[in-house]
C-alpha cells in the first residue's frame, strides 16, 4: 500500500509536501500498517534537455529528486 501525489495535489506538488507526507506515514503508524510506498506521480518535471532527459522543476524541488528520494527512504 502507499500514497500517490496526484490523487491529492495534482499540479501543486512540492518537495516539502512529499517530505511531510513521508513523515506523516511514519508518525501515524501507517508504515507499521503496511504503507510502504510514496509515489511521486506527475508534475514534478519542468522540461527535457536536448537528449530528451526529463529534469525536475527546481523551484518545486530545490534539493532535487535524488535528495528527496533519500529523505523518503530514510523515514
Amino acid at each position: 500500500m502507499g500514497w500517490n501525489s496526484w490523487n491529492r495535489f495534482k499540479h501543486n506538488i512540492r518537495e516539502k509536501i512529499v517530505q511531510q507526507t513521508a513523515d506523516a506515514i511514519v508518525a501515524t503508524d501507517l508504515a507499521a500498517a503496511g504503507y510502504q510506498y510514496v509515489n511521486l506521480d506527475d508534475c514534478w518535471q519542468l522540461t527535457r534537455d536536448s537528449q530528451g532527459i526529463i529534469h525536475p522543476d527546481p523551484q518545486a524541488f530545490p534539493s532535487g529528486i535524488l535528495a528527496l528520494a533519500d529523505y523518503v527512504h530514510s523515514r
